[in-house]
Formats: structure tokens, sequence, C-alpha cells
């Protein structure tokens, strides 16, 4: 299926000098990346870029050799689940018509999920959170998409993390309420910057492609394989969040904490205890989880020269 990506999964920007640590209540380790109003190393082990030089966001270097396992991997699963099929009715037309239910129940459950938020949530619109709107069409045009996403509000019962997801040529994004006050307004404009930037990063790099999700749903059978594609695919968002919006980097601390207390949370400790903190419960769970720690996307963020990381 068509999607809005460039080639090689990079997206241009224009460097941003600000200062995404500077806070309060943010170690000092944090606090170098700002000295000068200079922005911290880029993906790729560059350094401090001139304000008339272009950056890229990266793929995180693990990304397509997962995926090229997770593909391999899957299309495996599927051609055993119908030679098994085949060899048992001895019909060909039965283990055809199970390849092509994998596709078609897919299809399915993705038109419904998007039927849910066209039907349940509040979509954003010019006037209707106009804050958040302008944000998205400017990130959206920055990052190279030739139309935003739709972008719906719901309430998240507790989970404040925001996603992306597609239907056909359809892109969206879906935020939780915690990111907006009273008012409306963002609680934080740039913390909902730098998640749209991170959602819209989804989109840019092909992680919302329907064939791709299609390719890789057998990896996801294989303990720990698919939710390793998916750890990687979160910092290559990140990267792309980083790339467009460093100011918001502190976001992390939002879905760590939540909306009231993640101003007082220090991203500087947080982010050394991804370093030494260990254990064989922790190990395995950070091998489990489809999305990498708090702890580990803030050390990320932290060095820049070094990439996430996705397994040990």
């Amino acid at each position: 299926m068509p999607h809005a990506t460039p080639r090689g999964g990079g997206t241009p920007a224009r460097t941003s000098h600000g200062a995404p640590y500077c806070s309060p209540s943010v170690a000092s380790g944090f606090a170098h990346a700002c000295a000068g109003g200079v922005r911290a190393a880029g993906m790729c082990g560059h350094g401090a870029e001139g304000p008339d030089e272009e950056l890229v966001a990266r793929a995180h270097p693990w990304e397509t050799p997962l995926l090229v396992v997770c593909v391999l991997v899957g299309t495996a699963l599927l051609a055993a689940a119908a030679h098994t099929l085949w060899t048992a009715t001895g019909a060909w037309t039965w283990a055809a018509a199970a390849a092509a239910s994998v596709p078609a129940a897919c299809w399915t459950l993705r038109g419904l999920r998007y039927a849910r938020e066209r039907a349940e949530s509040v979509k954003i619109s010019p006037t209707q959170f106009p804050e958040t709107y302008r944000s998205v069409v400017t990130l959206s045009s920055a990052m190279g998409l030739a139309r935003p996403p739709e972008v719906y509000v719901r309430p998240t019962r507790g989970r404040t993390a925001p996603d992306a997801a597609a239907h056909g040529l359809r892109r969206y994004l879906v935020l939780p309420w915690e990111l907006f006050g009273p008012d409306g307004r963002p609680r934080d404009p740039d913390v909902l910057a730098f998640l749209v930037a991170h959602q819209i990063g989804h989109v840019v790099a092909g992680h919302t492609s329907f064939w791709r999700r299609v390719a890789t749903l057998g990896a996801d059978l294989v303990p720990g394989l698919g939710a390793a594609l998916a750890r990687s695919m979160e910092y290559t968002a990140d990267n792309h969040a980083y790339t467009h919006h460093p100011e918001g980097a502190h976001a992390v601390r939002f879905l760590a904490a939540g909306p009231d207390l993640y101003p007082r949370v220090n991203m500087g400790e947080m982010a050394d205890r991804a370093r030494t903190d260990r254990g064989g419960s922790l190990l395995l769970y950070h091998l489990l989880t489809r999305r990498p720690s708090n702890t580990r996307r803030m050390a990320a963020l932290r060095d820049r020269r070094r990439r996430g990381r996705v397994f040990l």
C-alpha cells in the first residue's frame, strides 16, 4: 500500500537551536546540551550543524535487519500453515483461502479501529483545538507529508501514550486528552509538538503501512522478535521527533509521570538508571516489551551519539 515515505526513511529538517534540557528540574547531565544555545549532537554522529544546514532523521540501525527477519519469519509461518492445510485437506483452494484470510482479517480490524475513532473521538480541526491543528499541519509539511494526517482526541483510561495508525490511504493520529488543559490549549506546547512529531515519524517511516503489518504479523508469534522490531521503530520515531522539535525531548517525562507530576521528574536521574539498573526480570521485561522503557528512551535522547538499546 502506498505511503508517503522519502527514500531511505529520512526526513529533512532545518536545524533548531532550542534548549530542550535547560529546565531547572532536569539533571545537569542534560544541561550541557544547551550550553551556548547549541543543539546536541545528531543521530549519526554529527556535531552541531549550522543554521542553514539540513538534518536527516535516520532509522534505528536495528530496524532494517529486524524488518527483514520478521518478514522472512512471517512468510515462512504463513507458507507452513498453508502447506499443512493443503496436506490435510488435499485441496489447494483451502490453503489459498487460509493465506488470503490473513490480510483480509488485518484489513477488517484496521478498518474497525479507524471507524471507532471516527465515531467516538473528537477530531482536531481549524475550529476545534486550532493550536494543535496548526502544529500538526506545520510538522507534517516539514517532515515531508503531502497531506497532514487526521488527528483525534479521546479519553485514554490510564494510557497516556499517543498512537499512529492507518486504514487504506488515510493516516491518523490519536492523542490523549491529558495533553490538553481545561481550555483546550496544550498543557505544554513543546511536549505536544514532540509527541505529534514522533507519531508523524511513524507515518513517514512507513510503520503504518498495511502490507508491512501483514508481512510482519507472524513474527509476533515468536517471543521477543516482533517486540524487538517494534522497539526499534519507536527509536526511529524518536529520531524524527528530535530532529524536528528537540525542544520537546522532555516529553518522555510526561509519559513516565503523567500530566500533573511530569515537570518534577529528573530526566538525568532516570536516564542514568538505564545503565545502573540490573536484574534478570528487568532484562526479560526489556526483551518482551513492544516499547522501549522510559529510562532507555531518556538515555537515548540525552546522548545522541548512541543508538537506543533494543536488546541488552
